[in-house]
């Protein structure tokens, strides 16, 4: 029976998880777990989900309790997988899947449904989408695409050298900032910087972070939401940091 108990909370963990993993709102992810703890039938069932970690308990009187924790290291936005975690634990609740095809289930949901080459490729015609959005002349669009592969360069190094979410934001735009007046110098008029590196920027932006934390906090979960709000808050200073430290060497270079 104990083993049984400590499948449906490994179960929940693997739903919480995947849902903390993928920007979801802490009250929702607390939310799906707790449906799921409660297939147990235990008479209590716990669970705190904060932006780092996840903390989940079931406990019965004819049960030793079981507590599972799980630190969350790497975040990044899915929305579909919050979705299909949704689907699967409401199916799970109403008796339509059993507690071994949800894991099944779940497990494949937890595997990315991408390709790094779907993700470069997504990021460079959002950045090229951004330049024509933006109002952009032909050679701005034109070397937006060479903005979107610093980017791409960018997440590429986060990988190799293991940079957190400050590092990546400062250095992507460091280069951005610093060799984009370079090209420009051989392209011809008309051309905006501006429209070109806030095109590059937005890939970056910590959108659905800081727009997850509000939600968070004005739900009352106010440490989740005040912790997203920072590490957007950070991002966002990163992101700044980097343009204006490239800007500045750029510059400096072609005024001597």
């Amino acid at each position: 029976m104990k083993q049984e108990y400590k499948k449906i909370a490994e179960v929940a963990v693997l739903a919480g998880r995947i849902m903390l993993e993928s920007q979801a709102e802490s009250y929702r992810i607390e939310d799906t777990v707790e449906r799921i703890l409660k297939t147990s039938q235990c008479q209590t069932t716990e669970v705190f989900a904060n932006t780092t970690g996840l903390f989940v308990t079931l406990d019965d009187p004819s049960i030793e309790p079981i507590t599972i924790v799980r630190r969350i290291k790497h975040r990044g936005t899915h929305l579909r997988k919050i979705h299909h975690v949704n689907n699967i634990s409401r199916q799970l609740t109403k008796g339509e899947i059993s507690l071994e095809e949800a894991r099944v289930r779940l497990e494949k949901v937890d595997v990315s449904e991408y390709t790094l080459f779907h993700f470069d490729l997504a990021v460079f015609f959002l950045v090229v989408s951004f330049a024509v959005l933006l109002g952009g002349s032909i050679w701005d669009i034109a070397v937006s695409g060479l903005a979107a592969l610093l980017v791409i360069f960018g997440y590429w190094l986060q990988g190799k050298l293991a940079m957190n979410a400050l590092m990546t934001g400062t250095v992507s735009t460091f280069f951005l900032g610093s060799i984009m007046p370079f090209v420009l110098l051989g392209v011809p008029q008309p051309h905006n910087l501006d429209i070109i590196i806030i095109s590059a920027l937005m890939p970056l932006f910590p959108g659905t972070a800081f727009t997850n934390g509000i939600r968070d906090t004005l739900k009352g979960d106010y440490v989740s939401g005040l912790a997203k709000i920072a590490e957007a808050l950070v991002i966002a200073v990163s992101l700044g940091l980097g343009v204006a430290l490239g800007l500045f060497v750029s510059n400096g270079v072609l005024s001597l």
